[in-house]
């Protein structure tokens, strides 16, 4: 199902817009459409893999001693440092 959309976007965005829809034979609804569904796909994969252990690159599973707390400070304080 498909509906109406308004947007309000620069008019040298919209020219550009027009000749990439041009170039690739595609409307700019359909090359909107595209982009909002792989950044709908972008955040639901953030959302899934967005913990501390995938962010620092450590795979399979955690030893019982592993301090996701203490882990998630000492990032933070390198980060803000």
């Amino acid at each position: 199902m498909t509906a109406k959309l308004t947007l309000s976007i620069d008019t040298k965005v919209i020219e550009s817009a027009k000749r990439i829809s041009k170039a690739r034979g595609q409307s700019i609804s359909k090359i909107v459409e595209d982009h909002l569904k792989k950044m709908g796909q972008s955040e639901k994969s953030l959302k899934t893999k967005g913990s501390i252990l995938e962010l620092r690159g450590i795979g399979g599973k955690v030893s019982k001693s592993f301090n996701y707390k203490k882990e998630v400070t000492e990032y933070l304080e390198r980060k803000y440092k």
